[in-house]
């Protein structure tokens, strides 16, 4: 009998093997300093009622956010709320389970097959325009938590890094918005695409910044710093109840620095699905605020756990009812482009 090939990790690609040694570095950092009965007694001893109360009000966020998307789209077109909502589920399940932001690439397939809105558009008003936005938004948070907290854990290079990247590019967002013509640019080296790609290119040119109406309109800009506010503050709530389930004794300007604390893991993530690092990150900012490290373990783990679990449920249950077809997220169907007064189905 031929012996079975070991398995070596020398097999795995790269970025596998790496994401693999970074999970288990950080999941042991996570543990290593950590009582784990304190942590078993902590689980056990949750009010567990609190935590369904935050996973079912997580979802108050996603719609929220569906909201504040359609305020993004309001040049691009006027796809149904639902329909919007269900295909917004469907991505934050994609983005869960995938990396490199797949489930939004799939949300904005399932918006332009299915009711005829520009990819261009609905491509800036996701990657950029929502980007920028949400980056100001959590340099503001941060800073107003800090302000109420006497905490010394944050590098001023950490926050002078957020303000540039977050002020930076909300400026050359403005700027791009306002400054660039309608019509694209009449570049030599564009001449010398071939017909078809220099036609699309002319389409989607102006697409592109109707998906980035919000930058220059004052009255969508007003309403999606608000909606904005009001989608992560909601997020604050969710970790602010789950700070109930487990009897935490902290101010709610806390859970504004744990809330970004988890979302900075999140947007950049070298773990598998953030294991170990949101542990990790979200251990150690409530151990310095005199938490014990077994409960802000448990807390990390339970919060991760359930949230990942409830985003999968709910992003599930938006596939099934909206019954999405495979070729709605891998098709390429051309986009009727242009403002929509209702959605349709293709």
């Amino acid at each position: 009998m031929r012996p079975r090939p070991r398995f070596s990790i020398r097999q795995l690609p790269t970025s596998w093997a790496f994401q693999l040694l970074a999970t288990g570095l950080f999941a042991f950092l996570a543990v290593w300093r950590v009582d784990l009965s304190q942590v078993a007694n902590a689980l056990q001893g949750a009010n567990y009622l609190w935590a369904v109360a935050a996973v079912v009000f997580s979802t108050s966020t996603k719609f929220i956010d569906t909201v504040r998307w359609r305020v993004y789209l309001a040049k691009v077109g006027h796809p149904p709320l639902l329909g919007l909502f269900g295909a917004f589920l469907i991505g934050n399940l994609g983005n869960n389970l995938l990396p490199m932001r797949v489930g939004d690439m799939a949300k904005i397939q399932i918006v332009a097959n299915r009711y005829g809105l520009s990819r261009a558009g609905l491509a800036s008003s996701v990657f950029v325009v929502e980007s920028v936005m949400d980056g100001v938004t959590f340099l503001i948070l941060l800073v107003g938590g800090l302000a109420f907290l006497d905490v010394g854990f944050v590098p001023p290079g950490l926050l002078w890094s957020l303000a540039v990247m977050a002020g930076g590019g909300f400026l050359a967002t403005m700027a791009v918005s306002h400054l660039f013509p309608r019509t694209p640019p009449r570049w030599r080296w564009l001449g010398r695409l071939p017909p078809r790609l220099q036609d699309g290119l002319r389409e989607g040119w102006s697409r592109f910044l109707d998906g980035m109406e919000t930058m220059r309109d004052k009255a969508l800009l007003a309403q999606a710093v608000a909606l904005n506010f009001a989608g992560w503050f909601s997020h604050v709530v969710v970790f602010w109840l789950f700070g109930l389930a487990f009897g935490l004794d902290l101010p709610l300007a806390s859970y504004i620095v744990i809330m970004v604390a988890a979302n900075l893991v999140s947007a950049f993530p070298i773990t598998f699905q953030n294991i170990g690092t949101y542990e990790f990150v979200l251990l150690e900012v409530m151990a310095a605020w005199g938490v014990e490290r077994g409960e802000a373990l448990a807390y990390a783990a339970a919060t991760h756990l359930l949230t990942n679990l409830w985003i999968i449920l709910v992003g599930i249950t938006a596939l099934w009812l909206m019954r999405v077809h495979p070729r709605e997220v891998f098709g390429l169907r051309p986009a009727m482009g242009g403002s929509l007064s209702e959605g349709r189905r293709s």
